[in-house]
């Protein structure tokens, strides 16, 4: 019973992150699939969670990380035009400070995450279901809406690079944000058209109804 149990519970972890990989590559055979199989609340959540600990974590990194390049540079160990002179920063006795700071924006941040997925969910079904009267139901699209979230890894990616190159990784930051939003959307619209059978016209309109 319990090497039954084990490889059940294995085979929905590799389940779910073929499903994860395929939203990834291939969005609308893998919500396809997804709505066709069957599917647990608990996957979306998964990935909402997921990718907000882990930009948390590396925004948490890459804070601590431009802090020791903003110490290096006020103190001469990092040669920039103007020269600073004699001006010291030291942000060594902040790290308690600095430690609740990250809590409550983690915090702040897994609570927002988790509202917004339900309310655009919720407000893209409303304009699928009693406007263009389209087929589907709310936890379809809250589901499909959850596995969209991946799109945060752009946002990851640009943390990665902000970790080894504080200058180079604010400008990456700000084009990972354009690239996740763009991603979201093309992800939502095809979401919508899977769980509701509308056009990719009025999917798009759904998608980003919300963002009005």
């Amino acid at each position: 019973m319990d090497r039954h149990r084990t490889g059940a519970y294995r085979g929905d972890r590799v389940k779910f992150a073929n499903r994860v990989k395929n939203v990834i590559f291939s969005p609308k055979d893998a919500f396809q699939n997804i709505l066709a199989e069957g599917f647990s609340m608990t996957e979306p959540l998964a990935v909402i969670l997921g990718m907000s600990f882990l930009n948390i974590v590396l925004f948490g990194i890459g804070v601590v990380r431009g802090m020791s390049f903003i110490e290096d540079l006020f103190s001469g160990r990092i040669y920039v035009y103007p020269d600073f002179g004699e001006i010291q920063i030291n942000f060594s006795g902040y790290s308690a400070l600095l430690l609740t700071f990250f809590l409550g924006i983690a915090i702040f941040f897994t609570i927002l995450s988790l509202f917004s997925w339900i309310v655009n969910a919720g407000v893209a079904h409303i304009v699928a279901k009693h406007i263009f009267h389209g087929l589907g139901d709310f936890e379809s699209i809250l589901c499909t809406y959850g596995y969209s979230e991946i799109a945060s890894i752009s946002l990851t990616l640009g943390l990665l690079i902000f970790i080894f190159s504080p200058l180079i990784g604010i400008f990456a930051i700000l084009g990972m944000k354009i690239a996740e939003f763009i991603w979201r959307i093309v992800l939502r619209t095809l979401a919508v058209s899977e769980v509701y059978g509308l056009d990719l016209g009025r999917s798009f309109l759904c998608a980003i109804t919300p963002i009005f």
